[in-house]
């Protein structure tokens, strides 16, 4: 009975020092909505776990950077609560977010600013619909069929909020094979996230800390200033 007794006990300390082990260090860095961005993240989730800013400065106003301790998946578990603080209904949020080896950015970026030697990957995620200017390429000269064919359609209303995961949880087995077929998906360690692109119901868009009208083009944006967006209705002048 001592016997067994002895080996539960050291069967959980074993359990228990190999979880901790599988813990190790992550950074998350945020490209924070703020000012006269239409959203806010009103809080950011590893699992169950808030995570909170660390004490790293940056000249960037919208840097947010987070480290924190988590598994070789951490990917998977983050999301974000984001609010709509704008007068317009979201019917589009985009998010995507570069990963690294390292938090050191800007070695990091110096490192895999050539096709030989690309980043580990990107994790993203997707909700809604753009609309119909948003499909075509200005660049290509084609259109992408239509978001309806790919998934239900979304809408954040003025003051609402979504738990909206970093990572499409069907896409992530994908991210971490090809992370994988490079290296040990454990030395993806941080991560470079932004708010992609959102869609609002009128037809404009926000995306790199401005506000854009579809132009008469297809598949070309014109910049407004957000006191003319806030009054518009997205219909190219």
């Amino acid at each position: 009975m001592c016997i067994r007794s002895t080996l539960f006990t050291a069967a959980l300390t074993l359990a228990s020092i190999t979880s901790v082990v599988s813990q190790t260090s992550k950074t998350l860095l945020v490209d924070r909505p703020t000012g006269n961005d239409p959203i806010r993240i009103v809080k950011v989730t590893s699992g169950a776990a808030e995570v909170k800013r660390d004490e790293r400065q940056f000249p960037n106003e919208y840097a947010w950077e987070t480290t924190f301790d988590a598994g070789d998946d951490w990917l998977r578990d983050i999301s974000f609560i984001i609010k709509n603080v704008s007068e317009k209904k979201i019917t589009y949020i985009e998010i995507s977010c570069v990963v690294f080896e390292t938090p050191n950015w800007q070695e990091e970026l110096t490192k895999h600013s050539y096709s030989a030697n690309p980043v580990l990957g990107q994790a993203s995620n997707v909700v809604g619909w753009r609309p119909d200017h948003a499909l075509y390429s200005g660049l290509r000269g084609t259109k992408t069929q239509p978001d309806s064919r790919r998934r239900s359609p979304f809408e954040l209303p003025p003051g609402g909020e979504f738990n909206m995961t970093l990572e499409d949880p069907k896409n992530y087995p994908t991210l971490k094979s090809n992370i994988e077929a490079r290296q040990p998906i454990s030395t993806a360690t941080a991560c470079d996230a932004t708010i992609s692109a959102i869609f609002f119901e009128d037809g404009t868009r926000w995306s790199a800390h401005k506000y854009w009208r579809a132009a008469q083009e297809p598949g070309r944006w014109t910049e407004i200033a957000f006191e003319n967006w806030a009054n518009s209705t997205g219909v190219a002048q």
